[in-house]
């Protein structure tokens, strides 16, 4: 659903999303101690945890940080599989299974995106 608009530079002062105190972020580690905390607090909730961390990132960091080339490029090429219907290997056998294992991970949330925009558009 894109990155919404931030322009965060360490260090900066934000509201903890976990514990509600103001908190200054200081380098990525602190982000990450953050993000392993609401990581921790959503593992009884209803939502995927990337449709929870799509909500509370922007709260604390600028979600781009957490974007690698890799997995930009795992998603374009998910993409190109499911939209030319290419296929990932000759054989299971022969599939890379760290690549199954992200797509699925793609594929699980990108159907919890069409299930939220279902609902909002209900």
């Amino acid at each position: 659903m894109g990155f919404p608009h931030s322009s965060l530079q360490f260090p900066y002062k934000r509201q903890s999303p976990t514990t509600k105190q103001t908190k200054v972020y200081t380098n990525m580690e602190d982000v990450e101690a953050e993000l392993y905390d609401l990581v921790d607090t959503f593992k009884d909730n209803k939502f995927s945890i990337g449709r929870n961390l799509y909500f509370y990132i922007p709260l604390f960091a600028d979600p781009r940080l957490f974007g690698s080339e890799e997995s930009m490029r795992l998603v374009k090429e998910y993409n190109y599989m499911k939209n030319y219907h290419l296929p990932i290997a000759n054989s299971l056998e022969e599939a890379d299974s760290y690549k199954l294992e992200m797509f699925d991970v793609i594929a699980n949330e990108l159907a919890a995106i069409t299930q939220y925009l279902g609902e909002k558009n209900v």
